[in-house]
Formats: structure tokens, sequence, C-alpha cells
């Protein structure tokens, strides 16, 4: 856990800086981002001051890795001891119990919001359409478009989409689970880090996130829906805490600033909401309770937060210059969004008391905390830090004014309900401590019983509130599995897709597209003329016009589907003609197969040239 927070602190930021340089360099692809991040990791393992003298720094380690290679051979080590670690077995087991929650947190994260699917109404919306435009905009070389915005999690959608081999569509499907599932676990790692409670208040904490839907403000019909807030928190988060904890990070004043730097850079670059009204608080309020020895570092992460403002502001200046934009219009815009709203209604509390609850719950925790800090001297000052950034966010809430969102605010609150669950469970499990320290050996059975009890509490106590919510319309999961098998079958620009013009963005840089009128109207004189010539070998030089795709697939709604509410609906009266039109090119001797089919929708593929389209056939 420690391995995965610390190094998306480090090096997630890095990459997307990466990314936004190569890009604006017109030099963006896989290649050259492991290339640029390969060389840049190297220099961080070995040190900038290693650098100035590479001679002694490789002769000193490669003869002591000549001499533990000597040791080990002697001792007749085996060669799977040669790498083992010098642990404790407490430490051991220690290690893998934390494994073994990460694992189980991730995964169950994953699976609660992927079951949200059937609920989901982003797939295929505008919203949609418009994010997944900008996602192959990169591939274009293009950041800043028309419209200027913050789109550095659109640009990890691309860059997650080349290094899984998935397209971009199902890319931008999976990045806001993915970035609830790492929230899950940065969530677990603060209260471990922050509280006496390692394992137990942690656990109900990250768990809290991840099944709790009846006392979260999250909007259920966006789950899938990419959140640039949440993602800016999963570095947000870990800066806070070694903002209040610097000895976690281990580091160099000059490399802690520059992580701080790099990390505040790329949180602008993602959510300029996150950097400009979540983060300053934090660090004012953060250096009002953190001990004297330690606030050299959060001068330093300050400084890093001002200079990365002044970088940021560099930036955006100069693209609103090149787009002739208003750089306090442009502000203003990213820090609002039209398309975050508090819609909650599978709340069994009213919002207003769950927050009213959660305030005197951190009321009484602050009393509690005070009480051990002067009578137990014990170190509270993180969890003192985070209830007053709790409650300064409810009161924000209040504010009425053009630069905030309040939306926005509630969906950032929902992260931060978890975090201050965990810190009141540490407590309590503190307080239960001073007469049952001695059942701490048995936290491994009471973190799985908690697992177990979650779980079916999760489902037994919100069936009722979530099976009343409205199954989302399936023909854009249809849609969108018709398209991921496409991919996966047929090679890049060897085939034709006929859809609703809608759909269109989706053959950006992928494959070729014809809109529904052009298929029944055009597309058989076409193929005609195209037939009668095919044997003249100079004609489709000169009459491009009349070229056909290898094979043309035919995206067909079936008229007995149940999807009026959607977008695509009228093109289920359109199944008369385009089978229609299939069976005349079948008479015209084309082989017409039925690649996708289901109860909403059938794909037909009608093959012009055999063998030269699908990527197992091209190949064997």
């Amino acid at each position: 856990m420690d391995f995965l927070v610390m190094n998306w602190f480090r090096y997630a930021s890095v990459l997307v800086i990466v990314i936004f340089i190569l890009v604006e360099a017109n030099a963006y692809n896989l290649f050259n981002c492991f290339f640029v991040f390969f060389i840049l990791i190297v220099v961080d393992i070995i040190g900038f001051k290693n650098l100035k003298n590479p001679k002694h720094y490789f002769g000193t380690h490669i003869r002591t890795a000549l001499l533990t290679f000597l040791r080990n051979i002697e001792k007749k080590r085996t060669f799977l001891d040669w790498f083992s670690l010098d642990r404790t077995k407490v430490k051991k087991d220690n290690n893998n119990f934390i494994l073994v929650i990460t694992i189980l947190i991730g995964g169950i994260t994953f699976l609660s919001r992927y079951y949200f699917i059937i609920y989901d109404n982003y797939s295929l919306s505008d919203a949609w359409i418009y994010d997944l435009n900008k996602v192959i905009q990169f591939d274009n070389q293009y950041w800043f478009t028309y419209e200027l915005a913050t789109d550095a999690e659109l640009a990890l959608v691309n860059f997650y989409g080349k290094i899984t081999d998935v397209s971009p569509e199902i890319a931008l499907q999976v990045i806001a689970i993915l970035e609830s599932t790492l929230l899950s676990v940065i969530i677990f790692w603060t209260i471990n880090k922050l509280t006496p409670s390692k394992f137990i208040a942690p656990t109900i904490a990250a768990l809290f996130f991840s099944l709790v839907y009846v006392l979260t403000p999250l909007n259920v019909y966006f789950l899938l829906k990419g959140n640039p807030t949440f993602l800016g928190l999963t570095f947000a988060v870990p800066a806070f805490v070694f903002y209040l904890k610097p000895k976690l990070y281990q580091a160099a004043p000059t490399n802690y600033f520059f992580s701080y730097l790099f990390l505040f850079i790329t949180i602008g670059l993602i959510d300029l909401f996150t950097l400009c009204i979540l983060i300053p608080p934090f660090l004012m309020i953060g250096l009002i309770f953190t001990k004297w020895k330690i606030k050299k570092h959060n001068f330093i992460a300050f400084f890093g937060y001002i200079m990365a403002m002044i970088i940021l502001y560099g930036i955006y200046s100069y693209a609103c210059y090149f787009q002739r934009a208003d750089i306090v219009e442009y502000m203003q815009n990213n820090l609002l969004s039209i398309s975050s709203y508090t819609y909650v209604p599978q709340l069994i509390l009213p919002y207003s008391e769950i927050i009213r609850y959660a305030q005197i719950s951190t009321g009484i925790g602050f009393l509690i905390v005070l009480a051990l800090v002067i009578f137990r001297k014990e170190n509270w000052r993180a969890t003192i830090t985070f209830y007053a950034y709790f409650n300064f966010l409810i009161l924000l809430t209040f504010v009425k004014s053009e630069w905030l969102d309040i939306d926005m605010l509630n969906n950032s609150i929902s992260v931060f309900l978890p975090i201050i669950l965990g810190l009141n469970i540490s407590i309590i499990i503190r307080i239960l401590n001073f007469g049952l320290g001695r059942f701490r050996k048995y936290s491994p059975y009471t973190v799985a019983l908690i697992f177990v009890v979650m779980i079916y509490a999760s489902y037994h106590y919100q069936e009722k509130s979530i099976s009343s919510l409205t199954i989302s319309d399936q023909t854009p999961k249809q849609i969108l599995n018709a398209y991921d098998k496409i991919s996966q079958t047929f090679f890049r620009n060897s085939y034709c897709v006929v859809n609703d013009p809608a759909a269109q963005v989706i053959s950006n840089n992928s494959h070729f597209f014809m809109n529904y009128d052009f298929f029944l109207n055009d597309y058989p004189k076409i193929d005609s003329i195209n037939t009668k010539h095919k044997k003249e070998p100079d004609f489709l030089v000169k009459n491009p016009q009349y070229s056909l795709s290898k094979s043309v697939l035919v995206f067909v709604l079936n008229e007995t589907a149940n999807n009026e509410s959607n977008s695509f609906a009228e093109n289920k009266l359109l199944q008369k003609e385009l089978i229609a039109n299939i069976e005349l090119f079948k008479k015209r001797g084309r082989r017409v197969n039925l690649f996708y089919d289901s109860d909403i929708l059938k794909v037909y593929e009608i093959v012009n040239e055999p063998r030269e389209s699908k990527i197992s056939e091209l190949i064997f």
C-alpha cells in the first residue's frame, strides 16, 4: 500500500506533466512517453548529485553488487533467497495482511461501482460524446481545443487506453471506477498513517466510501463519468498526509519541494477547483496545528504551491492569448461545472441532516482528543486538522459566490466524509484500548468480520433505496459492447461503420463512418459503380470517391426494443429499410454475416473483400 500511494504521489504527477509537454511539443505517443518517463525515473533513482560523478557512483554500486554476489555463493544461499528482505515474522505477517486488505478494498470498490452500470445515464450522452472527442484529440496533438479546459484527466484516459490496448470509449467508461478504487485505497492509507488504529478504523472508512451510497452525496446515475475532483484528490489527500507528517515521505528538502511543485502543477492541469478551493484552506489550517519542527517542510510545500500557481498562470495565460480568450473568464469557467449537480435520490436521510451529524461527531471527537492531548500527552494534531478542515468546507457551502460551485463542494465532501468517519472510529478504538488492549492481537479476525458485516449490510439495508432507482436504457451499453467487439476483431481503418451521426466521434482515428441516410440513398449506387469498374486498374485511382471499405458493419436497432428515452431511439424505425438494403447487397453477391446479436441491437457485416479486414484472417 505504501508502494502504491508513494509512487502514485511521486510519479503519476510527473507522468501527467510529461504527457502535457509531449502534446504541446507535437510528439505525444506511447513510445515517447515511456522513453521520457524512464529517463526521469532513472535520474530520480540515481539522484542529481550522483549524476555529477557517474563513474564513482556506478563503480561503487557494481563493486557492492559483486561482493554481495560472492558472499551469497559462499553462504550457499538459494537463488530466491538473494532477493528476500530481512524482516521479522511479525513484519512479514503485517505486510501480507495489508496486501490482502488492499486487494480486497480495491476489488470490492471496483465491483461496487461497476454494479451501477445498469443505472448509468452517461454513456453515449452528449457529455460522453464531448469527452470522447477530447480524448481522441490528444492523438492529434491537441490539448487546448477551441474551448479552454483542464483536461489532464482525459489525457490520462487516452494514456490508459494505450497501455491497456483498449479503445478510447472503453477507457472512458473505466476511468471513473479506477478513480474511486484508488481513492478507497488512499482513504485506508490515510487513516492508517494518521491514527493509532492501523486496520479497523481504516477498513471501515474505506468500505464506507466503497459500499455506502444511502449516506453519501454521490450522483449514482453518473458514477461512470470521470470526476476530475476525485482524480485531483487522489493526489491532494496523500499530499495532505505528507504535509502533516513529512517523515513519512523521507525526502531531502529539494526533492520535497519538487515533489510538491510537480504535484500542484498536475492538480492544476486536472482540476482547478481542487487546486484553488480545496488545497489552500488545508495548507493554512495545517500550518496552524503542525509542530514547530516540521513547519520548515510546511513552508517548502507552501512555496511549491505558489510556484505552481505562477507556472500554471503562465501556461493558461499563453493558451488564452493564443485562443483569444479572457483569462478571468477561463478561470471562472473551470472553477464551475455545468455537468456537476447534487442529485441524490438514494439518500435515506436529508443531505443537510447527514452533514449536521458529521459536524456533531467532529465536535465530540475534538473534545475527546483534547482530553487525550492534555491528560495523556498524545499527538492528535492530524485529526484536529482534518476536523477543522472538514468544518471549513461545510461553512463554504453557505457562501454565495459566482466563483464557488456548491455542487462541486458537495462532491468533494463525499470523499472527506469517510475520512472523518475513520478518524472518529480511531478515537473510539483508542478509548476502548484502555480496557481492551490485550485483544489487539485479534485485529485480523475483527477486520475479516468488518468486511463480512459491511458487505452484508450494504446489500441488505440499501437494497430498497437502490432498487427504487430508475434503470437506464441499455441501448448505449449494447452499442458500446458492439464497438468494443468490432475494435478487437477488425484491423484499424479497414472497415466502415453505418450508424447514427451521434456515434461518428467513435470513428475518429479508428475507422470510416457512414450515416444511415447515405447508406440507404447513396451507397447502393456507389457499390454498383465500383462493381462495374472493379477490374479497371486505373478507375479507382482516378475516382477514389467510388472506393469501398473491405467490410461494412451496419448497426440495426430492433423495432421491438424498449428505448424510447434514448437519442438513438428513432433509428429503430429504419430497421426494415436497412434489412432491405442489406438483402440487396446479398443479391449482388456480397457475403453478409451477423456479427453482433442481442435483443436490442444487431450488427451485420457486408464483406466487400473477403479475408482483408479481420485481424485473425490477416495474420493467419
